[in-house]
């Protein structure tokens, strides 16, 4: 284990002790968190990218441990929302607010979770919440688009801008911040575009999982977005394959009619979509954004942060869970 890589894991014991705190300080009047098992970080996937990029531009812990905190509250307040319209029981392994609490506990919670984040932003720096800001909007938007596609199949353009707003303005704001902190502006394009890219190859990886991943490593219900309606990159993969689209068609048909009743059309659908590769293309396609960015990682001044960075996100390429 490398020092950088250290360095960063005592970081994000830091940032889980930020967000505890934070939960902590809410009247118990308002929302007892003790009262439910949740989880506020699950894989910590932004908190680490955050704290990653922070090391490879040479910025302070301490600030990049807050916006690492920010990061993954703003995610978490897009979970609470997200669990509400799918109507999901399941998350990083746990029972979600909504199933426990009930739908009106559970977006109140989320938008008070949103103000968390927003709080942690200003404290890392003052501007990073303004930025922040923006970057909640442009999720709301990928996930009005997202809600409005729902049961209309959409083209794989439009699936990438859902992925792009939805997930990769997130991980934009956690690269943008790093470079902020560290006082680097000449490198805020670079570090823009890896994070945006970084955050669609890390979506992308989770839509194929919701094909091929077991329920209990991925810490949440599979084949969700096939039931809810949802028109995902190895899904249009399939539809759009000469040979494989019309029994894609055919099982969707069967699952639409079945409205989560019976399970088998949506298990043959994932069959199809893995053994006909449209899952393991949707995978290459996460690891050619990934191999781009290390380029860019690569002009970071700090070069084992740097190589700690590129690790990070051939990871991110290559999970299975």
């Amino acid at each position: 284990m490398t020092k950088t890589v250290r360095n960063i894991e005592e970081s994000l014991h830091s940032v889980k002790e930020l967000i505890s705190a934070e939960l902590s300080a809410v009247d118990g009047d308002v929302f007892d968190f003790s009262r439910y098992p949740l989880s506020f970080v699950g894989k910590a996937s932004r908190a680490r990218f955050t704290l990653l990029t922070s090391a490879a531009l040479g910025a302070a812990p301490a600030p990049a441990e807050k916006a690492a905190a920010a990061a993954e509250l703003a995610h978490t307040a897009s979970l609470l929302h997200d669990d509400c319209l799918d109507s999901a029981r399941y998350r990083r392994g746990l029972p979600t607010l909504y199933d426990q609490a009930g739908v009106n506990e559970a977006i109140l919670v989320g938008d008070l979770v949103i103000a968390m984040a927003l709080e942690c932003a200003a404290s890392a720096a003052p501007d990073l919440q303004g930025s922040l800001i923006g970057t909640v909007r442009r999720m709301t938007e990928g996930a009005l688009i997202e809600e409005n596609s729902k049961g209309r199949r959409i083209s794989a353009e439009t699936s990438e801008k859902i992925i792009s707003l939805k997930t990769g303005a997130l991980f934009r704001w956690c690269s943008a911040a790093a470079c902020r902190l560290a006082g680097r502006p000449e490198l805020l394009p670079g570090c823009a575009r890896l994070g945006e890219d970084a955050g669609c190859a890390f979506q992308l990886v989770d839509d194929v999982l919701d094909f091929e991943g077991e329920p209990e490593a991925c810490g949440k219900e599979t084949l969700k977005d096939v039931n809810e309606g949802k028109f995902t990159l190895p899904l249009i993969l399939a539809l759009n394959d000469p040979k494989a689209g019309p029994e894609a068609e055919r099982l969707l048909a069967a699952v639409k009619a079945g409205a989560g009743t019976d399970l088998a059309p949506a298990l043959d659908l994932a069959a199809l979509v893995r053994d006909g590769g449209f899952a393991a293309a949707a995978r290459r396609q996460a690891a050619v954004k990934i191999n781009a960015l290390f380029p860019l990682a690569e002009k970071f001044p700090d070069r084992e942060g740097a190589a700690a960075l590129k690790d990070f996100l051939s990871a991110l390429a290559s999970r299975t869970a």
